[in-house]
């Protein structure tokens, strides 16, 4: 229903209801409380066909994402100066171990290793801060500063990452910022 003003049906116009509290198409407020419905024999075998193409009990993958990880944030929300939640890290604590049949079991192994949050040593003189936003920021060690690519998305998740990161790395001024493309695309077109 594109442009549609009615609560709890989508459109780009109105990004409320289904987006944001589960009642989309399908979905009843009963169904939203009682928690996702089974996966139809249609999905769970595609799904598991999809599945069997890959070797998924390779855990290179995760070794890969896990590698030279330097620090974690000890708290897993972030807030701003309100104290309301900005980033909360626990609300993906549920993707682990094997997909559910309703879930491509690529799609939840790909989750799997994005939960890998942390400051990251890439090489010498570069880092990157990931898993606590929807993008990845980069500090570059400059002769004077540091270099900052892609901030993140919000100003507060930027600065408690930011400073995370000096924690750990050392103090130095913020001699230049990179954005190398915007990120809203991930989430609003």
């Amino acid at each position: 229903m594109a442009g549609s003003k009615v609560p709890g049906v989508w459109s780009e116009r109105n990004l409320t209801g289904p987006v944001l509290d589960g009642t989309g198409p399908g979905t009843t407020a009963a169904t939203a409380a009682d928690g996702p419905k089974p996966a139809t024999p249609t999905t769970a075998a595609a799904n598991q066909a999809f599945g069997a193409a890959f070797d998924l009990a390779n855990a290179q993958d995760f070794d890969d994402a896990s590698r030279q990880r330097v620090a974690q944030l000890p708290e897993a929300l972030i807030k701003n100066a309100k104290g309301e939640v900005v980033w909360d890290g626990t609300q993906f604590g549920f993707i682990q171990g094997d997909a559910p049949a309703s879930v491509n079991p690529s799609l939840w192994r790909q989750e799997r290793l994005n939960n890998f949050a942390g400051l990251f040593k890439v090489t010498d003189g570069i880092w990157q801060v990931r898993g606590y936003d929807l993008a990845n920021m980069t500090l570059v060690a400059g002769k004077n500063g540091w270099i900052v690519i892609d901030p993140l998305l919000s100003a507060e998740v930027a600065k408690a990452t930011l400073e995370f990161a000096m924690q750990h790395l050392g103090r130095k001024a913020v001699t230049a910022v990179i954005y190398t493309h915007s990120h809203a695309d991930h989430f609003g077109g």
